[in-house]
């Protein structure tokens, strides 16, 4: 009974030390595209990337009624090392030592009228990563996120895009609001200290989390971007540059005599350009994001790139994210979208020190737009 629960812990909870910003919410499509999506920024999402990009929302009311995704990590790539599964804790342990795992289900229902835009958001995520083999320590990042976000995209000036040819220049402001519950637990143990001793000699899941230091806490955050775009025949050019969590985002815990906390959401400020082509036939997007300007941290980790190429129905996504390989596709029939495929990302504090190798799959239903 205590492998399962050694096991379990193991594939709940995030390292401490690995620093990867623990978002609210990101596009599937945008994490097959390198996440460089600042200046894309196109789909339901908009709201986590960029707030300024719905003042070039194309019709009056779009409607996303159901948005769903689940993530986790992708073991089809080290199958050879889980063949033969340890049966005891010590060499679960072992096994699974420096080995990021990921699981992350949630919905993000919302809509867009005119250039305000709103989303409900549900989330659940859990990480792992365990190092140190002298002296075991597993850091814990638990996230249950509940709560809304709303913004507004505002044009500057007098120049204007014209949705109905499709054409001209804009450049817009944005401003965005998020209120988030989130419960869960931040935090960084010993394998072989009393807190996990206390945790394990819980029968109930829901008590061992408890046991761990779960607690709730409630934060708002605030965005804001710039963007400029340009439409010229068959061609479009954006520049991108948002703040995300500004000034920082954390989350309050109330009634909390033992100090405890859960993850918080820094500032990041990103830059972000994307040029594409429509043929009607086929259609192409190149993006480019340098993220966390703000932060000191190795150039290669701040660069992302990314592409699609379509016709209609089928989307391929790729991109490279801080030296690591995205790609995947996305069906569109009208009433229901579906993506899936593959991404890694970048969890340490330097370029490619911690892989975390990540499938995603993405279904949304009924969505629909309309014009007055």
């Amino acid at each position: 009974m205590k492998f399962w629960k050694i096991l379990f812990l193991l594939l709940l909870s995030f390292k401490a030390l690995a620093f990867d910003n623990p978002y609210i919410l990101r596009s599937p499509k945008a994490l097959l595209m390198g996440d460089a999506f600042t200046a894309v920024n196109d789909d339901e999402y908009t709201l986590f990337y960029n707030p300024a990009s719905l003042a070039r929302h194309k019709a009056d009311l779009t409607l996303y009624p159901f948005s769903g995704h689940l993530s986790g990590t992708n073991v089809l790539s080290d199958m050879d090392k889980f063949k033969d599964f340890p049966k005891t804790a010590v060499g679960a342990a072992d096994l699974l030592m420096d080995y990021p795992v990921h699981a992350s289900a949630g919905v993000a229902p919302g809509f867009k009228i005119f250039n305000v835009g709103v989303t409900f958001i549900a989330n659940e995520s859990y990480d792992a990563l365990l190092r140190n083999k002298a002296h075991p320590m597993l850091g814990l990042d638990i996230r249950s996120d509940k709560g809304v976000a709303f913004g507004m995209g505002l044009p500057l000036g007098s120049s204007r895009l014209n949705k109905k040819t499709l054409s001209g220049s804009q450049t817009s402001v944005g401003l965005s609001a998020k209120y988030i519950e989130r419960t869960g637990v931040s935090d960084r143990l010993s394998l072989t200290g009393p807190t996990m001793g206390r945790a394990l000699g819980q029968e109930e899941i829901d008590e061992l989390l408890k046991s761990l230091g779960r607690v709730k806490g409630i934060g708002w955050g605030f965005d804001a971007g710039m963007e400029h775009v340009a439409r010229f025949a068959n061609t479009q050019f954006v520049m991108g540059l948002s703040a995300l969590d500004i000034g920082g985002t954390e989350y309050k815990v109330q009634e909390n005599p033992e100090n405890l906390k859960v993850s918080g959401n820094r500032q990041q400020v990103n830059l972000g350009m994307a040029v594409g082509q429509d043929f009607k036939i086929f259609h192409y997007i190149l993006s480019a994001d340098v993220r966390a300007l703000n932060e000191q941290m190795d150039f290669g980790k701040r660069v992302r790139l990314g592409g699609q190429l379509g016709i209609p129905g089928i989307t391929l996504m790729a991109g490279l994210n801080s030296g690591y390989y995205s790609y995947g596709a996305q069906l569109n029939l009208g009433f229901m979208r579906l993506t899936g495929g593959f991404y890694d990302l970048e969890l340490g504090s330097k370029y490619q020190q911690i892989k975390s190798r990540r499938f995603i799959v993405y279904l949304s239903l009924f969505d629909f737009s309309f014009d007055a």
